[in-house]
């Protein structure tokens, strides 16, 4: 019943999509009577959708194993929120959760008053077209409502490394992040049209771009997270060609926030046209990468190949449809950029520079193997040493720009603003010099923390002195006027946690008997005892360390090794012991004749990366109402 009515309410959307194309095609917009039919008819189809999205959840949490989504991807013993989660957990669910969001987009953009009338409905057809096409697809080769023919009493079960409470909320805050660029790329083609960039239109787009921006930094922190102490090799990033595929949007949008500004002052039109295409284009190529099976990742969903073709039919056409009107309609610039040596419109203008540059070396590292692979018949990997020996110095300009952006001024140069920070920089270089002639210390380590130091000097001297200049105002308001200073100090934050974590990491090793220790950087790690528990819906056999110093106990870290019967499958957890200044990081390995293999990582300051990732979702997202 459950699946019935969720197909039903699938095929009923399908319907009511047609139904707004119809409507707007005989211009019934125009018609005072019917002039607010076509967000009417948008509203209902979000709760179409949602109610469908609830049959599937539900049909999870009842165990409905009559439904082939649920069978392959559920099972009774699963905690509820696994349960939940589940039905997002597989490719159908998560494409069905795709449709969701991106009608949810266009739900609350139908309520948008700041915008031209026919630019809203045009954007909203805009989406509504790349929603049927997302439901034709679910709808012929990604049906999560498909029935069994047989009855089961039990379902195979999710992958157990699915089964964590960061990766349950992983997909969702992604998708919130990929699939809001649609509505980028809709008011892009629907203002193109209109040949009409106005400065409600650039508010508008602004606000969404930070919003999608916002909630995907969410996703890929949620996801690294999830890897970091998940995965138990001790790092959170890897250069995985899928999580390239969502860096990549990420550093469009990036670009796209930036330009955004500038419009208000002068005319990047045409960029920021084509950055508003890119970022869904960028999105829908990940999609491809994930989803078609053309990648072999721990992320990845390896599907049959008509799904593959599928969705690389959807990226062809949205993509090329929507450079085409761009090349065919592109707007033309009123004003020329005076791109005068500094002031805020040329270090902005050098960001974009940079991040598209930093976009395109990962793009071509992510799809390179690819197309060597298509043509030799031969598989090659691109890994973190292609990253990290192009990206980081790609970056470092970028970085160093954006530490003094803020304390600029649109039009005249700022030498006098700068004399202070550039004395400043002076000493951090000849810091390093200094450093790097008296100590052997890698240089990579210096320059990131010298970096680091340079944006959270200049971030929060500028907010100091803004509290004082800026009276009578509430706290909220203070906070909106500067959060993208707050997002560059979370910024700062955020290279001190990656360059401590990934220069000065330790890593040790050793097979203890129960009742040995290890010695580890001044810390002596005792190995207490191994216990053997029965879960709900698996076995779990935990190892219990003692951390001490000096005699003195510090923490009690229990890493574990899960099986879990139903999908005959052994998970590793890291056992991990969180201080301000560093983690403890172990991971239990083999048994071997009474003996346990270890692996212990000291990863210092890593938790700067979770904290600088919430102060910069902080500084961005209350930036939003800032006009």
């Amino acid at each position: 019943m459950t699946s019935f009515l969720g197909q039903t309410l699938i095929l009923l959307s399908i319907v009511t999509n047609f139904s707004i194309l119809f409507f707007y095609r005989i211009n019934f917009k125009n018609n005072n009577r019917f002039k607010n039919l076509i967000s009417y008819l948008v509203r209902i189809n979000f709760f179409i959708i949602l109610l469908s999205f609830i049959c599937l959840i539900f049909a999870y949490i009842i165990s409905d194993f009559n439904n082939i989504n649920v069978f392959y991807n559920s099972h009774t013993s699963k905690p509820l929120i696994y349960k939940i989660s589940g039905a997002w957990g597989n490719h159908e669910g998560s494409m069905l959760l795709w449709i969701l969001i991106m009608s949810a987009y266009t739900f609350f953009f139908s309520y948008e008053k700041n915008i031209n009338l026919r630019i809203k409905n045009l954007t909203i057809i805009f989406q509504i077209i790349m929603t049927l096409g997302f439901l034709i697809f679910l709808a012929f080769t990604s049906n999560p409502f498909l029935v069994n023919s047989n009855n089961f009493d039990e379902g195979l079960g999710l992958n157990p490394i699915l089964q964590d409470p960061a990766l349950a909320i992983h997909p969702p805050l992604l998708y919130i992040g990929y699939v809001g660029y649609s509505l980028i790329l809709s008011l892009a083609l629907a203002t193109l049209y209109n040949n009409d960039i106005s400065k409600n239109w650039s508010e508008v787009t602004k606000k969404y771009a930070i919003f999608c921006w916002s909630f995907l930094t969410l996703g890929i922190a949620a996801g690294s997270f999830w890897a970091y102490y998940e995965l138990g090799w001790g790092g959170w990033w890897f250069w995985d060609p899928v999580e390239n595929a969502s860096l990549m949007p990420w550093l469009a949008g990036l670009a796209l926030i930036h330009s955004l500004k500038v419009l208000d002052n002068n005319s990047l039109k045409k960029w920021i046209i084509f950055l508003s295409i890119l970022c869904f284009s960028l999105s829908l190529l990940g999609t491809f990468l994930v989803r078609s099976g053309v990648l072999m990742s721990v992320h990845a969903f390896a599907n049959d190949l008509s799904r593959g073709i599928f969705i690389l039919i959807i990226f062809l056409v949205v993509t090329g449809f929507s450079f085409l009107v761009f090349l065919l309609k592109v707007p033309n610039n009123n004003k020329t950029i005076k791109l005068l040596f500094l002031n805020k419109t040329s270090a902005i203008i050098l960001n974009n520079i940079t991040m598209c540059v930093v976009c395109f070396t990962v793009l071509l590292g992510t799809i390179y193997p690819l197309i060597i692979e298509s043509i030799t018949n031969e598989r090659i990997s691109v890994g973190p040493p292609y990253y990290n020996s192009t990206v980081i110095p790609i970056l470092i300009p970028g970085l160093l720009l954006m530490a003094v952006a803020p304390i600029l001024n649109w039009k005249e140069n700022n030498y006098n603003k700068i004399k202070k920070y550039s004395t400043l920089l002076i000493f951090l270089v000849l810091s390093i010099i200094i450093i790097k002639i008296l100590i052997n210390i890698n240089i990579w380590g210096i320059i990131g923390i010298a970096i680091a130091i340079w944006i959270i000097v200049i971030s929060f001297n500028k907010l100091i002195q803004n509290f004082k200049i800026i009276k009578g105002n509430s706290l909220i308001k203070y906070i909106q006027l500067n959060s993208s200073l707050i997002s560059h100090f979370g910024v700062g934050i955020l290279i001190i946690g990656i360059t401590s974590s990934s220069i000065w990491k330790k890593e040790f090793s050793d097979n203890l008997l129960v009742g040995e220790n290890l010695e580890i950087s001044g810390y002596t790690l005792f190995f207490e005892k191994i216990t053997e528990l029965k879960e709900k819906n698996y076995m779990s056999l935990k190892a219990q360390f003692i951390l001490e110093k000096k005699g003195v106990k510090k923490a009690t870290i229990i890493p574990e090794k899960r099986y879990f019967p139903v999908s005959k499958t052994i998970t590793t957890e890291a056992g991990i012991k969180h201080f301000f200044w560093q983690d403890i990081y172990i991971v239990l390995g083999e048994n071997i004749n009474e003996t346990w293999s270890i692996k212990v990582y000291q990863n210092p300051l890593i938790s700067f990366i979770w904290l600088g990732v919430f102060i910069i979702f902080f500084g961005s997202i209350t930036s939003i109402k800032n006009k």
